[in-house]
């Protein structure tokens, strides 16, 4: 593969995890065709289950998850690579949200936290929790969508690494 044009860190990061997604299974339950339309209709367990099996499938060793913005930079290849109008950082006249991804019908909003201790994880996920609602994310341009907003937080202990605790966000 060649490139005309110099690439950053970030964006190198990027591009080898986008690369090393499409040569996952697709009979792995983070690929498969079933869950297509999770993001669409499902529930927030469906939607934390399948960032989850994806976050699972990655190589640890390569693409180690050991803060909030590398989180938030792989669940971003991910939801690109499945075609979806995916927003990270969206500002409003509040802040920014972590991720926004937008659908007809519905907007999903996720504030995400990190922690590698256990006995953090309550307050981080008050925290998502507060800051979703201080700062009114997804509520921009809404129209007729419904609104799913999720707190969630990342254990990266290694014997954990996946999202342990969220909620859903009820602001209207």
């Amino acid at each position: 593969m060649q490139f005309n044009y110099p690439l950053g860190g970030h964006d190198l990061f990027l591009l080898v995890s986008f690369y090393g997604f499409l040569s996952f299974d697709t009979n792995n339950s983070a690929f498969s065709l079933k869950n297509r339309y999770v993001f669409e209709n499902g529930t927030v367990e469906d939607i934390i289950a399948l960032f989850n099996d994806v976050l699972s499938t990655l190589s640890y060793d390569k693409y180690p998850v050991d803060n909030e913005s590398v989180l938030r930079a792989l669940l971003q290849v991910y939801l690109l690579g499945r075609n979806l109008d995916v927003r990270i950082e969206q500002h409003n006249c509040k802040g920014r949200s972590d991720i926004l991804v937008n659908f007809s019908k519905r907007r999903v909003v996720l504030e995400l936290k990190y922690t590698v201790k256990t006995s953090e994880e309550q307050q981080k996920l008050k925290d998502a929790e507060q800051q979703i609602i201080e700062k009114n994310y997804g509520l921009e341009n809404l129209q007729d969508r419904e609104l799913l907003q999720i707190a969630c937080v990342f254990n990266g202990d290694k014997d954990k690494r996946q999202i342990t605790v969220y909620k859903k966000v009820d602001l209207l």
